[in-house]
This record gives structure tokens, C-alpha cells and sequence, in this order.
């Protein structure tokens, strides 16, 4: 396949989980969803804007009016005039993440190995899904899980669990975005693990989304996570981009 332009990979990736509050800033979109995830809470910036320094003091305001931090998204669609002006605030780099792409149908042709779990998918997911990510991955309290709550079901999607839908062992979502989607929200329970449960989760939501149109997936993963990387190696998928998070300095 042939690998698309980064600021189309960061657009994907916006659509498949969207802040619930934006607002366009020349070519950046500024995102908010009172702090939970960085990716809501976070300047996106691969598009131009006409004043550099102009725009982040305008991003800079519009953050603190929520009471958050102003955090840009950085990838190789950003141009280098913003990351030199964030290196010279002295914003903080963190959380460098690998994007990585697969055919649909090669994730589909990837074995998955008896998992002795069923494995089910549906448009909407079942009541107990979101606690079993929540258990996993979740980062906060009632308040916080609401608002996770609001931008899945903001999205289109495919949801799949392992595994009772009363209380799933392992839960995936696939976001839908015309001919591609993306692969988010993968958690399995740590009593579950070591099944091969987000491999069979990654083949049955490809599998799924055939009926959709999809022809092309997308998924990002922390660059350290070599268990991860592993994984979805194995399935088909290939480093395609990259991004960081800028936070400014506290203080």
C-alpha cells in the first residue's frame, strides 16, 4: 500500500477521536474535552497559520480560559518554525508515539490462534465495555469516564469484545472514517492476558469492517512499546508516522 502523508494520518486520527470542543485557528484546530487524553486536549497543528508566535499566544489564552495547559500535537506535518518556538518557551516534550498503517485485508488473512473466548463485534458497545477499557487504561474518576464516554459515541465506530458482554475480558474499538479506521481503546484485563485476545480483537474488527468499505487501517502506539510494536507487526501493520505531545511549563 502506499503510505499516506502524515497531515492525513493526523486528520484520521482527529475524526477518530474528537475533542468535544474546537475551534479553528488559521490552519490548526485548537481541542478541549476538560483534560482527559491528550489527543482532545491538544493544538492540532498540520496545517499553517500566518503568525506563528501570534497563534500560540492565541492557543496559550484559549487554554487557560478552560483552566488547562496548552499542549500541542507535533508531527512531520508541523512546520519547523512552530517546534523551534515551542523549544524556545521551553514547552515540554513528551509522549512520542509511533503511527502505524495495514491493509484491511492483510490484518483480515493474519491468523489468530484459539483464544477459548468468543469474540463478538457491534455497532454500539454493550454496557459493561467501557469499564473493562476503564479498568485498564483509565485516568481518573466518574467525571473522566463521562467524558470518554461522550467522545467514543461522538465517532463512528465498531466495538468488539472478548468474552461475555456482561464483563468483557478484552475490548477494542475501531474507528470509522470512509476507507480507512482506526484501532483504539485496545485493553485486556490483566488476569485475561497472554491469550491472544487483542489479536483476535485487531482480525475480528478488520473482518467487520469489510462490510463498511474500509480498506485501510490505522493505529498508533508509544514508541517504547515494544510488546505492542510486536504485535501488530505481526498482523501487517508498518511504521507510517509519528507525533509528540508539547506541554508548556507550569509556573
Amino acid at each position: 500500500m502506499r503510505l499516506p502523508e502524515p497531515a492525513d494520518l493526523d486528520r484520521l486520527a482527529d475524526r477518530g477521536w474528537p475533542a468535544l470542543e474546537r475551534e479553528e485557528l488559521g490552519g490548526w484546530t485548537l481541542r478541549a474535552a476538560d483534560g482527559v487524553t491528550n489527543r482532545a486536549n491538544s493544538v492540532l497543528t498540520c496545517g499553517e497559520v500566518p503568525d506563528v508566535e501570534a497563534a500560540i499566544e492565541r492557543a496559550e489564552r484559549w487554554y487557560r480560559e478552560r483552566g488547562l495547559p496548552a499542549v500541542f500535537q507535533v508531527s512531520p506535518a508541523t512546520s519547523s518554525d512552530l517546534v523551534a518556538a515551542l523549544a524556545a518557551r521551553e514547552y515540554r516534550e513528551h509522549s512520542r508515539t509511533d503511527i502505524l498503517v495495514a491493509d484491511r485485508a492483510e490484518v483480515v488473512a493474519a491468523r489468530a490462534r484459539d483464544t477459548s473466548a468468543p469474540i463478538s463485534t457491534a455497532d454500539t458497545p454493550p454496557p459493561d465495555w467501557l469499564a473493562t477499557w476503564w479498568a485498564v487504561d483509565g485516568r481518573g474518576g466518574d467525571a473522566e469516564r463521562d467524558i470518554v464516554a461522550k467522545i467514543l459515541s461522538a465517532a463512528p465506530a465498531l466495538y468488539a469484545w472478548a468474552g461475555t458482554s456482561g464483563s468483557p475480558d478484552a475490548v477494542a474499538r475501531l474507528a470509522l472514517a470512509g476507507d480507512w479506521a482506526g484501532l483504539y481503546a485496545v485493553a485486556t484485563l490483566p488476569a485475561a492476558r497472554r491469550r491472544g485476545l487483542a489479536r483476535a480483537l485487531a482480525v475480528a474488527l478488520a473482518d467487520a469492517a469489510g462490510g463498511r468499505g474500509v480498506r485501510h487501517l490505522w493505529l498508533q502506539v508509544l514508541a517504547d512499546n515494544a510488546a505492542a510494536h510486536s504485535l501488530y507487526s505481526g498482523l501487517g501493520f508498518r511504521p507510517a508516522s509519528q507525533y509528540a505531545y508539547w506541554t508548556e511549563r507550569s509556573g
